[in-house]
């Protein structure tokens, strides 16, 4: 795995590379392989986050014909608090996205969403793509899973970390 990364020219700190090689692990102990294109969409995931911020626990969304979507997110706050957190919305994102801005008390607008697979199979890495704004400046992330509600929900709390990254580099 070292050597696959270092060959892509990407290079992480010591504990960025635990995180990549555990994801990566896991990922071949589900599919039984791994193709360069998901050890580089998950190398790129943890070089993108910023050092501190919140993590994704756990989600858990409600979807289907007759019914509201709503979603429920655990996250761990920079501070080291559990937080939950429920809502709903017009759509599983909607309700994923309202669910982690209710937790965080940062709201960004969605702007832009795509989802592309990375490998093929059903137990393929995919990447969910967003742009946000927040207040008039735009963050475009990018955060990889088996699942693509998972995938939404990283990404979307990543371009949240990114904008409290930015407004603690401003107060500093």
């Amino acid at each position: 795995v070292h050597a696959q990364i270092a060959a892509m020219r990407k290079e992480l700190a010591p504990g960025q590379f635990q995180q990549a090689y555990e994801r990566i692990c896991d990922l071949f102990e589900l599919k039984g392989s791994i193709f360069a294109e998901e050890i580089e969409a998950i190398t790129d995931e943890i070089l993108a986050q910023p050092q501190i911020g919140w993590d994704l626990v756990s989600l858990r969304a409600t979807i289907g014909p007759n019914v509201l979507p709503a979603a429920t997110v655990v996250l761990n706050s920079p501070d080291g608090k559990r937080i939950t957190s429920e809502a709903a919305g017009y759509s599983s994102t909607d309700a994923i996205c309202q669910a982690i801005g209710e937790a965080t008390g940062i709201r960004i607008f969605l702007k832009d969403f795509n989802f592309s697979m990375i490998s093929s199979g059903s137990i393929a890495l995919g990447q969910a793509g967003i742009t946000a704004e927040y207040h008039n400046r735009q963050v475009r992330t990018k955060a990889c899973s088996i699942d693509m509600l998972e995938a939404t929900a990283k990404a979307y709390l990543m371009a949240i970390n990114i904008v409290l990254d930015r407004i603690d580099q401003q107060l500093e």
